[in-house]
């Protein structure tokens, strides 16, 4: 069966790519801070950030296709190595999010730190023996799955709540700056993504015969495919849950968790190979109790706020080489 599956990527694709952007993109912050942010903030700040955070795979896609000179700046090892090291903030952001998720329900924190650990040490040696491929599919397995659930957890909190409750649109200023604020923050985020860079070489090399796609249109339909998952959100903020849905919630928002959680432990071995990447992940599972009471938002934020002035400062330098290159070539 795997086989199968497997065939019919390498000869379409470009659904699959989307699907895997949309999965690696989305992490436990895209449920958790969505419903944080329309419950205190209000729906439209929601809304704002909602809408920053998928287009940001496709600003990426768009920029990182027609600037070549960000491509190869990104491949030097400096660079390598400061995405590398951001990508262990991701991970951990996920693993706190999973924990956190499952605090309201019967498994409990505890419960929930061992799926965490069980979560890493599965995917860091299955994607140390299997890479690319197996990531891709097993990123769009787990993303079909995030739309049914998240489907029947909103039919189903609906029917328990006898509806939705009103929440408020949030059109004060101090509301509507959170939203945009926040919203920033997020468009740099996918080029801090060794993962994505990984994508748009893989594409171009096609070194194991994988058809090659327009990788511009992966990066915009997985922006959208995200953007449908967060309509859902909106909804799951304004309604009550049941001990049995916040176990559904959980279940949900730690599949979701999973797929990011894979992409960045496959991004240590696409940055520092497979010997020193199995290392990183395996000291970045160890020391993970460290940041447990920072919280989702807290590492997020920490994460972010860092990452911003390293894309505009590497946005900028790609622009200027690209700039000299052309008067060159027209000198010439």
């Amino acid at each position: 069966m795997f086989s199968s599956i497997k065939a019919k990527f390498k000869e379409n694709p470009q659904s699959y790519y989307a699907f895997s952007i949309a999965a690696s993109w989305a992490g436990v912050g895209s449920l958790m801070n969505s419903v944080t942010l329309t419950q205190q903030y209000g729906l439209v700040p929601s809304m704002i950030w909602g809408f920053c955070n998928s287009l940001a795979c496709v600003l990426f896609g768009l920029v990182a296709c027609h600037l070549p000179t960000l491509r190869s700046l990104m491949r030097t090892k400096v660079m390598q190595y400061i995405i590398g090291i951001m990508s262990v903030f991701q991970l951990w952001i996920n693993m706190n999010g999973i924990r956190e998720i499952f605090e309201d329900t019967v498994i409990g924190t505890t419960g929930g730190t061992v799926i965490v650990y069980a979560v890493c040490i599965i995917f860091i040696v299955l994607l140390l023996r299997f890479g690319m491929i197996r990531n891709v599919l097993t990123d769009t397995g787990s993303w079909l799955t995030v739309y049914g659930l998240v489907f029947l957890l909103t039919i189903v909190s609906m029917l328990y709540t006898g509806g939705v409750n009103k929440a408020s649109l949030g059109l004060e200023w101090d509301n509507l700056s959170v939203g945009i604020q926040k919203g920033l923050l997020l468009l740099p985020g996918p080029f801090t993504y060794p993962y994505f860079y990984k994508l748009l070489d893989y594409n171009d090399q096609n070194e194991d015969s994988t058809h090659k796609t327009d990788i511009r249109k992966s990066f915009a339909l997985g922006g959208m495919m995200f953007g449908f998952y967060m309509l859902f959100t909106y909804v799951l903020a304004m309604v009550e849950f049941s001990p049995a849905l916040n176990l559904l919630k959980a279940i949900l928002v730690s599949i979701v968790g999973i797929s990011t959680i894979s992409t960045f432990i496959y991004s240590e071995y696409i940055v520092f190979g497979k010997k020193l990447g199995l290392a990183i992940d395996a000291a970045a599972v160890i020391f993970w109790p460290l940041l447990i009471t920072l919280g989702v938002m807290g590492v997020w934020t920490l994460m972010a706020e860092i990452r911003i002035y390293l894309i505009i400062a590497l946005l900028i330098i790609a622009l200027v080489k690209r700039a000299v290159s052309a008067r060159k070539g027209v000198r010439s």
